[in-house]
């Protein structure tokens, strides 16, 4: 099954890294990254939100690096367009983004090298003059019960433009 997938545009790549530019997008929050967080998500698609409405999976699935505070998913852009339902679970937030710049680091397998990625992106912004805004997040593009050895991620570091 194929599922909806945030669009950006690359501005600029120079080997592994990536300069991306992302439309403005919609993302419902969770803390939790465990399988708790996920679950309250996956209810709140499934259903259990004010119009009772069933919404469809996107990737990337958004987690902060430690995957210890929070996990995202991406709006559909047409239930973002038709109107997206609010969420009934306290838990979940739902987050209009404007649009967005980052430097991304695009890996397959284990997320145990993200560290040195960050660091590299890092780097890379102090080394073209460009200003980090906030904490990286990965991105990862298959569910659990790929092997971790063929899983698609990217760490991203927000910049200013």
């Amino acid at each position: 099954m194929a599922y909806e997938q945030l669009k950006y545009d690359v501005l600029k790549k120079e080997g592994s890294i990536e300069l991306r530019k992302y439309a403005p997008f919609v993302m419902m929050k969770a803390g939790d990254p465990s399988y708790s967080g996920f679950q309250v998500l996956f209810n709140y698609i499934s259903g259990n939100n004010d119009k009772n409405q069933k919404i469809n999976m996107t990737v990337p699935v958004f987690t902060d690096i430690k995957e210890t505070g929070f996990i995202a998913f991406t709006m559909p852009e047409d239930v973002v367009k038709g109107g997206y339902p609010s969420a009934v679970d306290p838990r979940i937030q739902i987050e209009k983004q404007e649009e967005k710049y980052y430097l991304a680091f695009s890996f397959v397998g284990s997320i145990k090298k993200v560290d040195a990625f960050v660091l590299t992106l890092k780097d890379y912004a102090k080394l073209n003059q460009m200003e980090v805004i906030g904490e990286p997040v990965l991105l990862r593009y298959q569910g659990p019960f790929v092997p971790p050895i063929f899983r698609k991620h990217d760490v991203m570091l927000e910049i200013k433009n």
